[in-house]
């Protein structure tokens, strides 16, 4: 660099500038729930009973009518696999002044669990039940809506603790709605409201148009997740669970230097779909990105695949 025709000294700042990820959405025992599984295992199956007949009155003085037992199994089975690997060649380490290793570990971390965050609300939405209602919300509705697909929940005898919505949702029930006087940390900054029972959680990740999961029984589903409005539910509805992650920085047995690498192996299925209720918005048809904006976006996005796939 020049000032007027002398040379002037740069720097590289030891600090990197921090990556935009999106908010953590998925609180365990909040919006969903997991199953301890003892031993090993590739997946599960929950039992499900049959109610049989309803009970209805009779007259007193009479024999049981007796009912054979019953089930159904639900398969919740660990097919994401989500992975993330960076070389990072000791001669680029040694020549800059921030630690490489922790820098692209920490990177790969907040990649991989977003890109896992998006399939659980993809598994959410696709497998969740739809509301006919597709009105957009407003100020003049929000209210409305919200208890409309609260009561949706509760018309199907299930349980509602969540309502994870779009950020212009959000936007708007801050206007109608405030923020209470509360010593709630997740409350004064704005993350969450607490309003007819629920957990009013903003979600920034309703965003794209392609997200991919493994359903249980193995086929790659792509949901389009830049409708969804709201999905309010109940956390035992919604299973997310791990039976294998990692978080490492090792050395390199091809070249001098270290890989930071992240693994998670996940189970994700909505197991009572008349508590995961969602509700989406009318749309107007979208363009193709351009060259210019595909390019702008820097970060790859981590989609699952088939658990033992080799990390390159």
């Amino acid at each position: 660099m020049k000032y007027g025709e002398q040379y002037v000294d740069e720097q590289y700042l030891s600090a990197i500038e921090p990556n935009l990820y999106t908010d953590e959405v998925l609180i365990p025992g909040v919006t969903f729930s997991e199953d301890i599984v003892e031993g090993p295992s590739g997946g599960y199956y929950a039992h499900k009973l049959d109610d049989g007949k309803e009970v209805e009155p009779g007259t007193p003085g009479r024999d049981f009518d007796d009912e054979a037992a019953k089930d159904d199994l639900i398969q919740v089975a660990y097919n994401n696999n989500f992975q993330k690997s960076r070389k990072i060649y000791g001669v680029q380490a040694a020549a800059v002044k921030f630690n490489m290793g922790e820098a692209y570990l920490a990177n790969s971390l907040n990649v991989t669990k977003q890109g896992r965050r998006y399939s659980a609300l993809a598994c959410m939405v696709n497998e969740g039940t739809v509301l006919d209602d597709k009105t957009n919300t407003t100020a003049a509705n929000v209210v409305e809506k919200i208890t409309q697909i609260r009561k949706a929940v509760k018309d199907n005898h299930g349980q509602a603790n969540f309502l994870l919505v779009h950020t212009n949702v959000y936007a708007v029930c801050l206007q109608v709605l405030g923020l209470k006087e509360t010593d709630d940390s997740a409350v004064r900054s704005a993350q969450l409201l607490k309003r007819f029972g629920l957990d009013i959680i903003e979600c920034n990740s309703f965003d794209k148009a392609d997200v991919k999961y493994y359903d249980y029984s193995g086929n790659l589903q792509t949901v389009d997740l830049t409708d969804v409005e709201m999905i309010c539910g109940y956390c035992e509805a919604f299973k997310l669970e791990d039976n294998f992650s990692v978080y490492r920085l090792i050395d390199s047995e091809n070249f001098a230097g270290s890989k930071a690498q992240v693994e998670y192996n996940t189970a994700m299925r909505v197991v009572s779909p008349k508590q995961i209720i969602v509700k989406k918005r009318e749309t107007v048809a979208r363009t193709a990105p351009t060259p210019a904006t595909q390019e702008n976006n820097t970060t790859e996005p981590v989609n699952p695949e088939i658990p033992g796939m080799i990390q390159e």
